[in-house]
């Protein structure tokens, strides 16, 4: 979905003053990050007083070669303007413009710099340049798509100005979803220095209760967030759903206790389920009919993005300043979000006659069996492993093995890359094939036998290997899952609706989310942190398992066979 949007026609606005300024901007925040990991890795090795010496000298070298290529930027503008309005014809060649140009930059400083650091230094040293080009791009790529939103001549005024408010929204919704994802590799370690001994509840299970705790709440607010942004439109909804998350980013940097730090992640997760649901209803409202995929990729794109950026970016922050001061960074980009919003064109209101939620359609529905093999064998479990495995254990159990902040966040990214690059393959496919029970089968049980590679690879390799399986399996789960609701609820989707439907799927889907860090926690306390992740495992492929057993091996020849159950 990236590349598609990435590779639209629209040109970027002003690419002669645009680019130069992108481009400068990316390798200077590069330059600053890689001299922030040069001196971690110069500072492990040497005493204070002569890493400081040759940080004056790393500083002048990377500003030397950072002046260069912008001179280099700004002479080609100034001389040779036509050479930047040809790139900037698309976000595709604005992008290799600039990644041209951040090359240069690590190919100019990496060799050198790491010909100073120690032989065991350097691999890492390396490992993290690059990971560090990576986020610079793709947070390169948000602002050429911004840029290239804007209405354009030959098209129809209504349609330019719904595209450039979507990407307005996108950019909002990366800004908050890049907030919360920084914290991602290191939340529970920062749960752990707040902890106090409380009569009952180990370490263990209170560094999970913050995650666990964070999405209980999502779930509760959601329904809410939903009527409010039909009642009163998403801008506004918007504006005051978000601001609370601000104080939330804030407080959880100042919190003094493990008390202190639920209240305010509990502000966190009111802005994140109003971002989530505002932003996905502006979206609709704003694209036409014949656009709304294309406006969905964009919302989706953008979660998945600020996943990706998100973790390195955190573990860097907090490896060099500290976890509260990672959380400062984050309120600033929730408050810049806000910002972004206030931008945005004011949506009608739509008085819709909504179909409030009602305990007898939660029970109408887990009444179908297939129904209910889809949620506890499939969608439940990838959720829990989503926020036990991967938000919990994975930190945890990493941070054991001797990895930095930085190190979790870099492993964690590998997540998301296999989700961008094969999600919408997967997808394709399973639509092509009209087989979304196989895919869906598949990926619970490529999660679940990936995750046990940590019986036969200890440490940071089994764990990546299980991470990695993750990201393989949910590539398959997350769209197939969706596919298969209104296929095995026919007759329920025509009795309730099927957006009823699927606010009933998504409310008892985030069961598995809240569960997720809670399980994982009970597991880890009671027999160790590696014992936990073989336990997931084990229940992803029993779970996988199952619901092949359901939806392959017993097809039923009617979706709807619950239906004659009942």
């Amino acid at each position: 979905m990236c590349l598609e949007l990435i590779m639209q026609s629209n040109s970027v606005a002003r690419p002669r003053v645009s680019l130069p300024i992108l481009a400068i901007s990316s390798i200077l925040l590069y330059s600053l990050l890689i001299c922030g990991k040069f001196y971690e890795a110069m500072a492990a090795d040497l005493s204070f007083s002569a890493a400081q010496v040759v940080m004056s000298g790393v500083r002048d070298h990377l500003a030397a070669v950072a002046g260069l290529i912008s001179a280099a930027f700004a002479a080609i503008a100034l001389l040779f303007p036509s050479v930047l309005r040809r790139a900037g014809t698309t976000p595709l060649r604005a992008l290799m413009t600039v990644a041209s140009a951040m090359l240069a930059c690590g190919a100019g400083t990496l060799p050198r710099l790491a010909g100073l650091l120690p032989d065991e230094a350097v691999q890492g040293f390396l490992t993290d340049g690059a990971v560090l080009l990576v986020v610079c791009l793709l947070l390169t790529f948000e602002g050429l798509l911004l840029l290239a939103a804007r209405p354009s001549r030959g098209e129809a005024r209504p349609a330019s100005e719904a595209a450039s408010a979507v990407a307005c929204m996108r950019a909002a919704l990366f800004l908050f979803m890049l907030a919360e994802e920084l914290s991602r590799s290191f939340l529970p370690l920062y749960t752990r220095d707040l902890y106090t001994p409380v009569a009952g509840l180990s370490e263990t299970l209170m560094m999970g209760l913050p995650i666990g705790l964070f999405m209980f709440l999502v779930a509760v607010f959601t329904p809410f967030a939903g009527a409010w942004a039909d009642r009163f439109g998403s801008r506004r909804t918007l504006l005051l759903g978000t601001l609370p998350a601000v104080a939330g980013f804030a407080g959880t940097a100042m919190a003094g206790s493990l008390v202190e730090l639920l209240l305010w992640r509990s502000a966190c997760a009111l802005g994140y389920a109003v971002m989530f649901i505002g932003a996905q209803g502006f979206v609709a409202r704003h694209t036409p009919a014949d656009r709304r995929a294309r406006g969905m990729a964009q919302f989706v794109a953008a979660v998945i993005v600020a996943g990706l950026c998100g973790a390195p970016l955190g573990g860097i922050l907090a490896d060099q300043f500290g976890y509260r001061a990672t959380f400062a960074v984050s309120a600033l980009l929730a408050l810049a979000a806000v910002a972004a919003v206030t931008l945005l064109p004011a949506d009608r209101v739509e008085r819709v006659q909504r179909h409030p939620f009602r305990i007898a359609d939660a029970r109408a529905l887990l009444a179908n069996p297939r129904f209910l093999a889809l949620l506890m064998f499939s969608s439940v479990p990838t959720k829990l492993m989503l926020t036990g495995y991967l938000f919990y254990l994975v930190p945890v159990s990493l941070h054991a093995a001797g990895e930095t902040p930085a190190g979790i966040g870099r492993l964690m990214m590998t997540y998301g890359l296999i989700i961008v690059l094969l999600g919408p393959w997967v997808s394709r496919v399973a639509d092509r094939t009209g087989r979304h029970a196989l895919f869906a089968g598949l990926g619970g049980l490529v999660g679940g036998a990936g995750t046990l590679a940590i019986l036969q690879e200890q440490g940071v390799a089994g764990t990546l290997i299980g991470i990695a399986a993750l990201g393989v399996a949910h590539a398959f789960n997350n769209a197939t899952q969706l596919a298969l609701v209104p296929e095995v609820c026919r007759a329920d989707c025509a009795r309730m609706g099927e957006s009823s439907v699927f606010a009933v799927y998504r409310l008892l889907e985030r069961g598995g989310s809240v569960i997720g860090p809670l399980l994982a926690a009970a597991l880890a306390d009671r027999f160790g942190i590696q014992a936990a992740l073989v336990a997931l495992g084990v229940l992803g492929m029993l779970c996988g398992t199952a619901f092949c057993a359901v939806f392959l091996l017993a097809p039923s020849a009617s979706p709807t066979a619950g239906e004659a159950a009942r």
